[in-house]
């Protein structure tokens, strides 16, 4: 009987796929090169903080020279995709298209798609499965956007794929040691893009401990700790600075702005959220030093979260949920030039009122923008269950599939009540070789289950 199934392709990625991701890239780029609006709201700061090292010598977020410094830009932000923008032209973003630096990260975009694509090949995907995969890229926007903007996050998810390649390899390899350096590295690179990996220093420690005594391999441990004495080095580059031994200012930044306001919003309502920032930064700035500023608001944000526990859970699990489903208004809006007509953003509205804010937001966009990010909704939607199917599977253990879990779910709990669109695009290619696994009903092979 001759059967209906579709043909499997094996070990390598079909070139009509490989065809998709260069349009798609090309197309986003192409639109950047007519608009010629590569900077996003948070772009400046990376920008200021490249020129000053061209022209200063010294990291630092504003524009210099400055009557007043203001310590926290020291520290908000990391140097690792400044030096990018140095290294690629990217200084000038402010008055000319940064070609050099969106080149790049288009490339990247395509390395970084490649690979879980690769791994994906070795699982044997039908034709349809790729139709399906590659449809699944095509709605997911925020990949190529973010590849064509001066903003991290693509730089920050080369670091991520390869992390996740490297430990794949490095339990699946006879001789691991090299792998495990790879891995060390990455994250050693990751913290220094954005702060959220700044605690997978301590894990990789950890881990490098853990199995080097398993395997007697003590050199596991010394790379472990590569991650960690980088984060230390740069922490004491940061009190060199400002007199406070931390990591970035943008924590307390998170915490008070973010975080406790959100809080404050939905229990105590705008007004209150409003007084309680500006009285905590006022008190703050009459405290003689850096660091005593930073520990008092530490102190009367987290009093305010112990104050309202359940409010912060149920913060918390709703950005873990829009990490995973928001289809990206703010990105779409920004990205191609549309007239932002909602007034109030969708986060402080939830925090506000809850999903039932939705209702009432959606209606205030333009009919074509509601319906793309309807599309996009249902294709995170889409991806999701697929990912979930393939992360939930009962069969033997993989190594690839466990890491999966660990890697996204780590920047989906880390980014917290911040979850949306823009945040996940670090593990964007991760949640796709889930959710292209996912398509497969159960494993092809013995040898799949290893992977």
């Amino acid at each position: 009987m001759k059967s209906t199934a579709s043909p499997r392709t094996t070990g390598r990625v079909p070139a009509w796929v490989w065809a998709g991701l260069l349009v798609l890239h090309a197309a986003a780029l192409g639109w950047q090169l007519h608009h010629q609006q590569p900077l996003f709201p948070d772009s400046g700061r990376y920008v200021e903080a490249a020129r000053n090292l061209q022209t200063s010598g010294v990291l630092y977020a504003e524009p210099l020279p400055a009557a007043l410094l203001r310590v926290q830009e020291y520290s908000i932000r990391p140097p690792g995709y400044p030096v990018v923008l140095l290294l690629t032209g990217g200084t000038r973003a402010t008055t000319s298209l940064p070609i050099a630096t969106l080149l790049l990260q288009n490339v990247l975009s395509l390395i970084n798609l490649g690979m879980v694509l690769r791994w994906l090949a070795q699982r044997g995907l039908s034709r349809r499965q790729w139709a399906l995969v590659l449809l699944l890229v095509s709605t997911a926007p925020a990949q190529v956007i973010y590849a064509n903007v001066v903003m991290s996050e693509v730089l920050l998810q080369t670091t991520i794929v390869l992390l996740w390649a490297a430990l794949v390899a490095f339990w699946q390899s006879a001789r691991p040691t090299r792998y495990f350096a790879g891995a060390a590295l990455a994250a050693a690179a990751a913290l220094l893009i954005k702060p959220v990996f700044f605690p997978a220093a301590a894990l990789m420690l950890g881990l490098g401990m853990v199995v080097g005594w398993q395997r007697r391999r003590p050199v596991l441990a010394v790379w472990g700790a590569v991650p960690l004495l980088v984060a230390l080095l740069w922490m004491g580059r940061n009190e060199a600075r400002t007199g406070y031994f931390h990591f970035s200012s943008i924590a307390e930044i998170n915490l008070l702005r973010y975080n406790t306001r959100g809080v404050l919003q939905a229990t105590e309502g705008p007004a209150a959220a409003e007084r309680f920032v500006r009285s905590t930064v006022a008190a703050s700035q009459h405290l003689p030093t850096f660091r005593e500023q930073q520990h008092y608001i530490q102190r009367a944000s987290v009093a305010v979260l112990r104050r309202h526990p359940v409010a912060y859970a149920a913060q918390h699990l709703r950005g873990a949920i829009s990490f995973f489903l928001d289809p990206g208004r703010f990105d779409l809006v920004y990205f191609l030039g549309l007239p932002d007509t909602a007034g109030t953003g969708l986060l402080q509205r939830l925090n506000e009122h809850g999903y039932r804010a939705i209702l009432g937001y959606m209606p205030q966009l333009p009919a074509g923008l509601v319906a793309g990010l309807l599309l996009v909704l249902l294709a995170n939607g889409a991806r999701l269950i697929l990912a979930l199917r393939f992360l939930l599977r009962r069969n033997a253990g993989s190594p690839a599939r466990w890491l999966l879990v660990v890697i996204i779910g780590y920047v989906a709990l880390l980014t917290g009540p911040l979850g949306a669109s823009r945040f996940a695009v670090p593990v964007l290619p991760l949640l796709l070789a889930a959710a292209g696994a996912g398509l497969q009903g159960r494993a092809n092979s013995p040898a799949e289950l290893r992977r």
